[in-house]
Parts: structure tokens; C-alpha cells; sequence
């Protein structure tokens, strides 16, 4: 602001004269209203213009637009006909024009300056974190100088909006550093703190670089080649008001454009969801009609109704952990004397288990026709299995066959759970145990085959899969082949029918009607 026409009115009075007492007491005071009225008034300017730019800057939706306002207003309204905004490359180290005014476009875009010691006043401004004033740049030496023919310039770095200290982003408790409490609360911005480690002040600014804590987002450099003018600090404070208000509405924007791309990906997630969600739920549905089909076809595959006759009274119980299992149980006729009784468990339940029972189904209807030997029928069984059917799953299987005729008992089992043998007179129980291999792993299941004599009216079988006795209660413990052989002995006196529901009922209560975790087979008959 030039003062000096505020004395031209009194520039030729003679103070020599005698009324030079009384215009020195009239005139000097009415000299100093008059320059502090000009004083207010452009203070009062410098005001209204920043309150002005202030909602032109408020209403910018782009970073672009920030910048190129703020450097219209330094020089329709500050008189600096050049300015450029150097950002920070910091992968490459160096300043980078960005935006300016007042340069030819070739000039400022040649301008490339490094961030190390020997970048200048530009880069001490930013490591400082300060404006400097360069009013008689070496023209030697200096690159505005020699490139822009500027006589005198100004510096002011931009900075982000500040969230948090310093010492709160790196959890720092140097309290003897400068700016643990202080003033300038960034180490990246006082000489010789930030990295503990560093052999330069190079590596020490290229630390700070890499730090969460650094603000700076580059540097205005300004100056004034047409006018002249010198720079006051009127237009340093009245600068320095306005590139702060850009640092602060410019991470505001960052962080509402972070925002709204974080709500677009949200969205953009949550459609995903829902187009997911639709997918399984159609899946879902798909599954459960294909195991709803599998179920049927599994129950075709198992016996509905097995009737009694004159020579045994039969009942039997089925149920499975999922849609569909793994267990099979049938009895069946052989020769008119003779009749297949078998009991199966495919290891894990659901449709492969459920597909390998099928399977096994249909070998032992195949293997069982005028074969009356369950080791020889197992036998074929289990090399089928082993060179047809390729699977990591295997199968416990208790296999008889009674001649009605002779009275007797032929069986075998393949790793099978004990079977129960009852005498119901003397409620005596004998376990049959399994002293074969499984079904499906070894060509050679090891198998033996005996025989029991039966008295018609004396005597039970007792037929059933683990999922019955490896029931668990509450303190996971396990209701047991020794528990089952005992409420079996209680309930000899009982039809097969009812006797299946007082073992089923015991079995739930010492259960505490906690749900079975795999399929439960049980089939009682009386010879």
C-alpha cells in the first residue's frame, strides 16, 4: 500500500514560517487519522476479500478449481501477476510444477527441483514449514532468477489440514523433541528431529516424506514483474490466510471424495451381497430339491414294511442325520428256505455315503442270488468295490443268512459294530463281534464265517449301526454298546416293534433329547 499520497497535500508548506508551531500541532495529528483511516481501510479490504474468496473456495467441488482460484485471487486482488503451486513427487524426490499463472506453460513446465539440501529456499520453506521471502535472489544461481527474471519472490507452503499431532500419529514420547507440545507440533518441520536414524539431511527429508505425520502438499512460490511493488507483511499474513484456507477446504474434499468413493465401493459391495445372496439362495434351493430327490429315491432303496412270517416276527427302525444317509439295512429272500439278513454303515453321511449304499445294494442283490455263504457273498462284494468304484469311503457291514429249515445261522461281519444274540428264556446277551476288515479297503477283508443255532420262539438278533450307541448327552458322554445290551436283556420279553421304541425312548432319555449326530439304524428279530 503506497502511503506517501497521503502527504501531498502538505508537501509544499512552508514549515519555516512562523506558523510552522502551530502546523506542526494541527497537521501531524491529522496526518496520522489519515493513515491510520487507510490502514483500516485495507485491512477492512483484505478482510472482505478473504471472507469473498472464502465462499468461492467453499463452493469449488474439484481440487483443480481450489488452485486455480486461489491463484486468480493472488493476482486480480494481491497484484501478484505470477504465481506457480510446486506439488511433491515424492517417489521421484522432487517439486513438480502443477498449476500456475502469469508463465508460459514451456517455461513453468521445465521447472524440476529437487527436495535434498540443495533445492533452496523453495525446499526449506516446506521442511521449515514457514514462508520465505527471497528479495535479492543470486542471479548466478537461483533458478527463478536466471529462468524468470525474478528480482524478488515469496514462498509459502501448503499444507493438508492437520487431524492429529505429531507425536499421536507416531506414538512418540520424545518429550525433549521441539515440537512434542510446542507451537509447530510436526518433527518433519524442525531441524535435526524426525527419523532417529539418518545420515544426511537429504535421507532425513526423505524420511520425513515417508512419514504418516507429513502435512505439506507443496509450495506457492509468487512474485510481482510487472508492478514492481514491493512485498509488505500486510500480503505475507493477508497470502498466508488464503493458502491455509486451501490446505483446509482442499483435505476436505479429499476426505468427502474418499468418502463418497468408499459409500460408492460399499454399494457397490452390498449389490455384489445381494446378487451373491440371490445365487445361493437359488443354489440353495436347487440343493435341497436334489436332496429332497435323493431322499426319495434313498427311501424306494430301503425296506418300508418288512413283514413277519410264520418263521420270524421282524421290526425295524431308520432315521437319518441329514436329507439322506449312509446306513442300509434289508432282509430278503435267497432261496425258499433260506433269507439274507444284512445291516451296513458307508462311513460320513449325505449323498456320496447315500450314492455308495445304493451301490451296495444292488452288489449284494447281485452277489446274494443261490449264494448262501456270507463270506463268499463279501467277498465278491468287496472286489467289485475296489476295482469299480474308486472312493476314499468304506463300509461296516454285518451280513447273515438263516435257513428256516435247518434252524440255523450263518454270518459274518466286516468291521461292523457288535451285534446282539439273545436267548429272550434266560435274557442271557452274546455279542457278535466283527473279526473282519472293512468293506472297500482291502482286497483282502480277512473275513471268517460262523454259526449259531437257533430254537424258534428262544431266541433274537439285534441289528444295529454306531449312529444308536455313539449317541452323546450333555457331558458328552456316549450311550454305549454296554447300556444297549442291557435295556436290550430288560426289554426280551417285548415284540421286536416294541421293543425297538423302549430302547429308541431309553437311548433319548439318557440323551437329554440332544439331537443325533449321524444316522440311526435298529432291527430287532425274533427266529
Amino acid at each position: 500500500m503506497d502511503l506517501t499520497s497521503n502527504f501531498e497535500p502538505y508537501a509544499e508548506m512552508d514549515l519555516s514560517s512562523g506558523f510552522k508551531p502551530y502546523a506542526e500541532k494541527e497537521v501531524i495529528p491529522h496526518l496520522d487519522l489519515r493513515v491510520q483511516n487507510e490502514l483500516l481501510k485495507s485491512q477492512l479490504i483484505n478482510a472482505s476479500l478473504i471472507n469473498e474468496l472464502t465462499k468461492v473456495l467453499h463452493s469449488s467441488t474439484d481440487l483443480k478449481s481450489i488452485t486455480k482460484t486461489a491463484l486468480l485471487s493472488f493476482q486480480d486482488f494481491l497484484d501478484f501477476d505470477r504465481a506457480v503451486l510446486f506439488a511433491i513427487n515424492r517417489k521421484k524426490f522432487r517439486l513438480e510444477p502443477r498449476d500456475w499463472i502469469g508463465i508460459d506453460d514451456a517455461a513453468a513446465r521445465k521447472f524440476s527441483i529437487t527436495l535434498g539440501f540443495d533445492g533452496g529456499e523453495i525446499t526449506d520453506a516446506i521442511f521449515l514449514n514457514k514462508h520465505i521471502f527471497v528479495e535479492e535472489p543470486d542471479p548466478d544461481d537461483d533458478c527463478f532468477s536466471l529462468d524468470l527474471n525474478s528480482s524478488s519472490y515469496l514462498l509459502i507452503p501448503l499444507l493438508n489440514k492437520p487431524n492429529r499431532k505429531c507425536r499421536e500419529i507416531k506414538g512418540c514420547g520424545k518429550k525433549s523433541c521441539q515440537c512434542y507440545d510446542g507451537i509447530n507440533p510436526y518433527c518433519w518441520s524442525v531441524s535435526n528431529e524426525g527419523a532417529e536414524e539418518q545420515t544426511s539431511e537429504d535421507e532425513r527429508r526423505k524420511n520425513c516424506l515417508s512419514c504418516a505425520a507429513f502435512k505439506a502438499e507443496g509450495v506457492f512460490w509468487l512474485d510481482r514483474n510487472i508492478t514492481k511493488k514491493p512485498i509488505t507483511s500486510d500480503d505475507i499474513a493477508t497470502l498466508t490466510s488464503i493458502i491455509n484456507l486451501v490446505g483446509l477446504i482442499t483435505e476436505n474434499i479429499r476426505m468427502m471424495n474418499s468418502l463418497d468413493a468408499a459409500n460408492q465401493d460399499l454399494k457397490n459391495v452390498n449389490e455384489r451381497l445381494r446378487t451373491v445372496n440371490h445365487e445361493l439362495q437359488d443354489a440353495q434351493a436347487k440343493i435341497r430339491q436334489d436332496l429332497e430327490q435323493a431322499s426319495a429315491i434313498q427311501q424306494k432303496l430301503l425296506p418300508h414294511d418288512i413283514k413277519s412270517s410264520k418263521d420270524y416276527s421282524v421290526s425295524s427302525h431308520y432315521s437319518s442325520a441329514n436329507t439322506v444317509g449312509g446306513d442300509y439295512f434289508d432282509l430278503f429272500k435267497i432261496t425258499e428256505k433260506t433269507y439274507g439278513l444284512i445291516m451296513a454303515d458307508v462311513s460320513g453321511h449325505g449323498i456320496a455315503s447315500s450314492l455308495i449304499m445304493s451301490m451296495v445294494k444292488i452288489l449284494l442283490k447281485t452277489y446274494s442270488a443261490n449264494e448262501t455263504s456270507p463270506k463268499k457273498t463279501l467277498d465278491h462284494i468287496n472286489q467289485v468295490f475296489i476295482e469299480e468304484i474308486a472312493t476314499s469311503h468304506f463300509v461296516t457291514i454285518f451280513y447273515a443268512v438263516f435257513d428256516v429249515e435247518k434252524k440255523e445261522i450263518k454270518y459274518t461281519s466286516a468291521g461292523h459294530c457288535p451285534s446282539i444274540y439273545i436267548n429272550k428264556k434266560t435274557e442271557e446277551c452274546t455279542l457278535l463281534k466283527a473279526d473282519g476288515l472293512f468293506l472297500g479297503v482291502f482286497p483282502d477283508m480277512m473275513l471268517s464265517e460262523k454259526k449259531l443255532d437257533y430254537i424258534p420262539g428262544e431266541h433274537r438278533l439285534i441289528l444295529y449301526t454306531d449312529g444308536l450307541t455313539e449317541a452323546v448327552n450333555p457331558d458328552n458322554k456316549m450311550y454305549g454298546t454296554e447300556k444297549l445290551t442291557v435295556t436290550a436283556g430288560k426289554t426280551s420279553n417285548l415284540t421286536p416293534k416294541n421293543a425297538i421304541e423302549a430302547i429308541l425312548e431309553d437311548q433319548k432319555i439318557f440323551c437329554n433329547s440332544m439331537p443325533p449326530e449321524d444316522d440311526t439304524t435298529l432291527l430287532i428279530i425274533d427266529f
